[in-house]
């Protein structure tokens, strides 16, 4: 999945299930981007070590020292990650390093399934935020 689409689905779970500020928000969208950092660190697989719960409870541990909410943001940005790619047909594998791969199959990534869920989204988030501003 794109870096967009994660961003917008992390947005979207966000709007979905929390009611909190902006900085739980900014983490959670910072935390959904994290696994896919793998790609640019030559010793990691993408979608290995990065893109499994164990990564993000791990990481997420750093920041309930500073605040549970913090910790529970990162947390959730993270996952959101990992559910967004189990949309695709590569899927993940988040109980890493067992590969026990979760794909729920159904996007292709950049291409037109992609696009739609984009757009599905998009209009999602904005018919729930309209609920919250009435």
């Amino acid at each position: 999945m794109l870096l967009l689409t994660h961003i917008l689905f992390s947005v979207f779970l966000g709007v979905m299930l929390f009611k909190a500020d902006i900085l739980f928000f900014s983490i959670m969208l910072i935390a959904s981007i994290i696994p896919d950092l793998d790609i640019h660190i030559p010793f990691f697989k993408h979608r290995g070590f990065f893109h499994s719960i164990f990564a993000g409870a791990l990481i997420s541990l750093i920041f309930i020292f500073q605040s549970f909410s913090l910790s529970l943001a990162f947390l959730a940005g993270f996952c959101s990650h990992l559910l967004a790619d189990s949309l695709t047909v590569a899927g993940t594998c988040p109980f890493w390093p067992s590969q026990y791969r979760t794909k729920f199959g159904f996007i292709r990534t950049g291409k037109l399934s992609e696009q739609i869920f984009f757009v599905v989204l998009m209009a999602c988030i904005l018919i729930r935020v309209l609920y919250i501003l009435n």
